[in-house]
């Protein structure tokens, strides 16, 4: 994993390839060969035991540049984040205190398909019950990329600095990227969790139905159109339905 962090470090520009200002100079890194660094870092560790997230909120800090903490975060109601993986310790600071008043970056960022930019928080009015204590915390800057796949989001890639104006036109490509890769991670990790379940869901109903079939001598057919029954009668779901019957070998009826 190491080795594939310097060859995506490698890729992008170094601090003698910038300008006085800080700024990529004319012959910057090869963005193809960061993204395919990138890439293959976050397929190496989804098949191994690290937390993808938690390596790219790392990565993020290490590689974009202006960046000093990072957070996955996903929306978990109105006014309310769920923080999936950071990166600093002023992390955990900030996006509480968004949950906390109910507005922020990060928050707009996880209902909308564009990134938002907060470039100065010394002086921004959007979020006037975040921003000024969110600087009083040491933040001047924010950058959050939605994690979007077509038209749904799944979360925000929230970058921040205790800088103003810490984010130029490399570190915003480099964020979507990033968010990229973070997006690839959280639909993986939705889908073997959809997966899970429905496997899950399929072992409980066979188990249900070969209760009714021993039971009631019926055929498998005849078993899951018994189930299918009871679970339109008590308007329940099929698996909740069998998990009942498997608990307490009572089908409910309605």
């Amino acid at each position: 994993m190491s080795e594939l962090l310097q060859r995506a470090d490698a890729a992008v520009p170094s601090a003698e390839s910038r300008s006085d200002s800080g700024h990529p100079a004319a012959q910057p890194g090869d963005p193809n060969a960061f993204a395919a660094a990138l890439t293959e870092l976050s397929l190496t560790v989804s098949a191994g035991d690290a937390d993808p997230l938690t390596v790219i909120t790392a990565g993020a800090v290490d590689l974009i540049p202006g960046t000093e903490f990072s957070a996955v975060v996903l929306p978990a109601g109105p006014g309310r984040l769920e923080t999936r993986a950071t990166c600093g310790p002023e992390t955990v600071e900030v996006i509480g205190l968004q949950n906390q008043v109910g507005e922020g970056p990060c928050l707009d960022a996880v209902r909308q398909l564009e990134p938002v930019w907060a470039a100065d928080l010394a002086t921004e009015t959007r979020w006037p019950l975040f921003t000024p204590q969110a600087h009083r915390l040491g933040v001047g800057s924010m950058y959050c990329t939605p994690l979007a796949a077509g038209d749904r989001v799944y979360g925000s890639l929230s970058l921040a600095s205790g800088r103003p104006d810490a984010f130029d036109e490399e570190s915003r490509t480099l964020a979507a990227i990033f968010a990229a890769n973070a997006t690839l991670a959280l639909a993986g990790q939705e889908w073997r969790h959809n997966l899970t379940v429905a496997l899950s869901s399929r072992d409980v109903i066979g188990q249900a139905k070969g209760i009714l079939m021993e039971r009631f001598r019926l055929t498998p057919d005849a078993a899951f159109a018994l189930l299918v029954k009871a679970s339109q009668a008590t308007h329940t779901k099929l698996r909740t339905v069998s998990e009942e019957l498997c608990r307490t070998g009572v089908l409910p009826i309605g």
